[in-house]
């Protein structure tokens, strides 16, 4: 397949979509016209946000990105542009996770950071796959809607057992005995059902601890194709480098809320997140108490 030329903010949007579902995103849709929230391509794991312009893409155009990002959704951010970005917004990009690509007026695409070389094929300079035809995008369809509910059905048996106990107030097969009896069948229905509603619960949305990034990092990866040989996870995200940079963070002057989020959008689970703030903190004290007194810190 030939490359899609560019010389229309349409054919930029449409273009984006094509490299997403080469890259794994086999739902990604771009509807050139349709109401600017924000996003301009959607997939189940992704969101994409496409500049046709020749002005530079700064810190701002991000921050309106990551606004856009509907809340508590954890899906991966793309951003495109034909120009260049700001060394602010690469920064920003970097702290947020954010996947910048540059493409040129045939269409290819060139990762510009760290988040887009990871999710981009070895080969970025290969053309994108066709467009879908209506065959095969109703079957995707049918298979998105399987695993929806492959995805769910932990919610809807756990949100069940959680109600089920009030349900079953009343019942004259269940209680017949004395009140008191009726009470202890009653309290024992309710933890039993809210036992195994809770665990189904948590493993549906990664309420366990476990390593580093398998929590949401997981949940944003599921519309995506997983690739034959998975990648060696970065250098970058070990526990050892992960502290280290929320230590930083910390000592720049942000809050522990600010380094939390930052961690949280690196796909960091919760009790991780937790151990290394207090790593972190615990690792600034000693540097602090390991500086001779009287001698201010080198900036």
């Amino acid at each position: 397949m030939q490359p899609m030329q560019i010389s229309s903010w349409q054919q930029a949007e449409l273009n984006a979509a094509r490299w997403m579902r080469h890259w794994g995103y086999a739902d990604a849709t771009a509807r050139p016209g349709g109401p600017d929230s924000g996003v301009d391509v959607r997939a189940a794991g992704a969101l994409g946000q496409v500049k046709y312009q020749a002005a530079q893409v700064g810190r701002p155009e991000l921050q309106r990105f990551v606004g856009a990002r509907p809340r508590g959704s954890n899906a991966q951010l793309i951003f495109f542009t034909g120009s260049d970005y700001a060394p602010t917004a690469v920064a920003y990009a970097e702290e947020w996770s954010i996947a910048l690509f540059k493409y040129g007026l045939d269409g290819m695409m060139t990762p510009v950071n760290a988040p887009a070389r990871r999710i981009s094929r070895p080969s970025p300079s290969t053309s994108p796959s066709p467009s879908p035809s209506p065959s095969a995008a109703a079957a995707a369809s049918d298979a998105s809607g399987e695993s929806f509910w492959k995805r769910n059905w932990r919610v809807v048996a756990g949100v069940s057992l959680l109600l089920a106990p009030f349900g079953s107030i009343g019942d004259e097969k269940t209680y017949t005995g004395p009140l008191a009896l009726d009470v202890l069948k009653f309290i024992g229905i309710l933890l039993a059902c809210w036992l195994v509603g809770t665990f189904l619960l948590a493993t549906r949305f990664g309420f366990r601890t476990g390593p580093i990034g398998s929590g949401s990092a997981a949940r944003a990866d599921r519309g995506r194709t997983r690739p034959a040989a998975p990648a060696p996870t970065p250098a970058s995200d070990s526990p050892d480098a992960l502290v280290s940079e929320a230590a930083r963070l910390l000592r720049s002057g942000r809050r522990q809320h600010q380094v939390d989020a930052v961690l949280r959008e690196r796909g960091v689970t919760f009790m991780a997140r937790g151990r290394i703030l207090n790593e972190a903190k615990s690792l600034n004290k000693r540097t602090r108490d390991a500086r001779p007194h009287g001698r201010a810190p080198r900036r």
